[in-house]
């Protein structure tokens, strides 16, 4: 058996674990955050009368699968401060913040989450997926005192306080980087509103409320009626330095605006775009499915949102041939596009890893071949497209060590 590590407990890192761990393998995930899923635990099943294919299923199933896998443990508030791959072993160091939850001894008893004072153990549960967090801006022992509650509430043994931090000296045969991605700050793009204008959300705030059952709320504080989702923010855009596509911003955006329709057959959606990309082999009757449920696309970019006096959001659309035209909806969705994570570049550092001129990691394997990465770090990417890199990268890693 080898041991391997992986950075980034988001579905990358699972699925790569969970893959490295089918084999016979033992492996430690490492992630920065206090929580475990990443970006995916946010966006919600898009399925209506049938499944939409957004993959958000098999996140969790990959996820709650790895969970329980017991070649896998998982170190969460991870900080990496050391390096060294000079050797027969890829040697990491650093800390990992207190308490943590095993979640392969979790039985979902709620206990720790009764037993804080401080109320900071937050339950996650959709999908089949349950996850416990810790809450480390609130945890009594990550603000220096001294507090076990959870650890002695816990029959199973799941939990591990002691002091604030554990150190860690970690070796391995080899590395997955699965660091994940950002999602663009429109408030970059003023002129977008985002920000300051009730009624404009992003993408991922959309995800969010609908997963909650919730619709969207309008620029009057009520339920939307008419919404407009708009492509491209933060991608195709060389004055920002982000000239390249993230890939599957149209793909969430029709299939919201699928969701939206089902939901709220009488509503208004408008989906403006430079043009849309073919995102899977059924693009065609899903977007024909869609345009006959009464969703419109608009083939024109607008260039600013502002407050119309009727008191809905008032949009000025450029189309390709520079004529300028106007528009209201009651809600504006920002389908803003991938960045590298925060911090990426130090991971690169770290590691070794080569980046490209935006930040990503790019299709890499570090020599002699113990270190890859996948998933969105190395490019945007949905989420069946991250888990098959994942995959891949781990079988790639396999191969490396079988040749060495």
């Amino acid at each position: 058996m080898k041991r391997f590590l992986v950075v980034g407990a988001g579905v990358t890192g699972f699925a790569a674990a969970l893959e490295l761990a089918r084999q016979g393998h033992g492996v430690t995930i490492l992630e920065s955050s206090p929580a475990i899923g990443g970006k995916v635990l946010s966006y919600c099943c898009k399925a209506t009368d049938s499944c939409s294919r957004c993959g958000v299923c098999v996140a969790h199933d990959a996820i709650a699968e790895a969970l329980r896998h017991p070649r896998i443990s998982i170190l969460t508030g991870a900080r990496i401060g050391a390096v060294d791959a000079a050797g027969p072993a890829v040697t990491v160091r650093g800390v990992a913040a207190r308490p943590q939850i095993c979640h392969s001894l979790c039985v979902d008893c709620g206990a720790c989450a009764s037993a804080c004072p401080a109320r900071s153990i937050q339950r996650y549960s959709r999908g089949g997926l349950t996850t416990y967090t810790v809450d480390p801006s609130t945890c009594l022992l990550q603000k220096g005192k001294s507090c076990a509650a959870c650890a002695e509430a816990c029959g199973f043994g799941a939990i591990e306080a002691g002091a604030p931090e554990q150190p860690f000296d970690l070796s391995a045969d080899g590395v997955l980087i699965a660091t994940g991605h950002e999602t663009f700050d429109p408030v970059c793009k003023p002129r977008l509103g985002y920000g300051r204008l009730l009624g404009v959300t992003t993408g991922l705030e959309a995800e969010r409320a609908l997963s909650r059952q919730a619709g969207l709320t309008g620029a009057n504080g009520e339920a939307a009626g008419s919404v407009a989702f708009i492509q491209c923010v933060g991608s195709r855009d060389p004055v920002l330095c982000r000239n390249f596509c993230s890939a599957v911003c149209c793909a969430y955006a029709l299939r919201m605006a699928r969701l939206l329709k089902a939901r709220q057959p009488a509503a208004e959606v408008t989906v403006y775009y430079i043009d849309i990309q073919n995102f899977d082999k059924v693009f065609t009757p899903f977007r024909e499915g869609i345009e006959a449920l009464g969703v419109r696309f608009v083939r024109g970019i607008p260039s600013s949102v502002s407050r119309a006096g009727s008191g809905k959001l008032g949009l000025l659309i450029e189309d390709p041939n520079g004529n300028r035209t106007t528009a209201q909806h009651d809600a504006v969705v920002l389908s803003v596009g991938m960045s590298p994570a925060d911090g990426a570049s130090r991971v690169a550092e770290l590691f070794g890893l080569p980046a490209d001129e935006f930040g990503f990691f790019g299709h890499c394997i570090s020599k002699p071949g113990r270190i890859v990465a996948a998933g969105t770090c190395v490019e945007p990417q949905s989420i069946v497209q991250s888990i098959a890199s994942a995959r891949a990268a781990a079988q790639e890693l396999l191969a490396q060590g079988a040749s060495a």
